[in-house]
């Protein structure tokens, strides 16, 4: 989906455009976040709310994450909804996309259901994602944003409504499992941005991943097409295959530890082992089948 030296070229695009707005970039804010948490608080304690709120304000408004509404009407209850999440925030802000798997649950869909408030409630089903994504692209990194250009550009993982812009929470998760596998699987990438991280902020401790793959989607093409999405190379056939095969590999997964039949523990080692012995996957998905019975 993404090669080491895509990222890499994508990274200097972005950078460009996001330093046009010192200081409310995203650069700052992410250098910020890693001051605060690198000591024993976090962005949304008492201590540092009402300051990140003040950095992420002009931030969000810049990227015209309000839009179509006006900016206060949405950021208001944007600053409710999170001073609600705080503890669920703590709870989330160490897990990165490259152990998606392990993020508490009923936290992240607190989060989820708490900043759709931030939006007017609508007629339609689900939620607008970039309303939610974007501010949680800044504070946590592991999440893209998410916004037209992006889903327009990123591949669609076979997952239906990918490209709306409305979703549910259960659509979400799914994305981001992907990515996760995406990331777990690329080790030249994923080398590559923990470098681009050392780089620009100090440390491969905390990386945005979701960020990183954002980028990737959202800076213009070589081609000189724009963020269009009509430049997007198309899937060579076997990686969509292996794709599809993650997807339903996962769903049976899934399922078994819903049904009680593994437990959190086996989930990952049948992930890694997936992830890490290809030669095995049809003897896995074999054994994994006869559990269901």
């Amino acid at each position: 989906m993404i090669s080491a030296q895509e990222f890499e070229k994508k990274y200097e695009q972005f950078e460009i455009l996001d330093f046009k707005n010192k200081p409310h970039t995203f650069h700052g804010f992410w250098s910020y976040k890693l001051k605060v948490e690198e000591q024993k608080g976090h962005l949304l304690d008492i201590n540092h709310f009402d300051q990140t709120m003040a950095k992420l304000a002009p931030i969000l408004k810049i990227w015209r994450w309000h839009r179509p509404y006006e900016f206060d009407e949405c950021f208001d209850p944007l600053k409710n909804s999170l001073k609600k999440v705080s503890d669920d925030y703590d709870k989330i802000r160490r897990f990165s996309l490259l152990e998606f798997d392990r993020v508490p649950t009923k936290e992240l869909q607190r989060i989820w259901n708490e900043l759709a408030l931030c939006k007017p409630p609508s007629i339609y089903s689900g939620e607008l994602v970039m309303a939610i994504t974007k501010p949680l692209m800044f504070l946590w990194g592991q999440t893209p944003a998410f916004d037209s250009v992006v889903r327009e550009k990123m591949p669609l993982f076979f997952i239906s409504g990918f490209k709306n812009c409305r979703w549910e929470f259960s659509l979400f998760t799914s994305v981001l499992k992907r990515l996760e596998h995406v990331l777990l699987t690329n080790n030249e990438l994923v080398a590559s941005m923990r470098k681009t991280s050392i780089a620009k902020y100090g440390t491969e401790k905390t990386l945005p991943y979701g960020q990183f793959i954002d980028l990737c989607f959202w800076t213009a093409s070589e081609k000189g097409g724009g963020c269009t999405g009509n430049d997007e190379e198309p899937i060579e056939p076997d990686v969509e295959k292996s794709i599809e095969e993650y997807q339903l590999f996962l769903e049976l997964i899934d399922g078994l530890k819903r049904d009680g039949k593994i437990s959190a523990e086996e989930w990952r080692e049948y992930r890694d082992q997936w992830n890490n012995q290809k030669d095995i996957r049809p003897a896995l998905l074999l054994r994994l089948k006869r559990s269901l019975n």
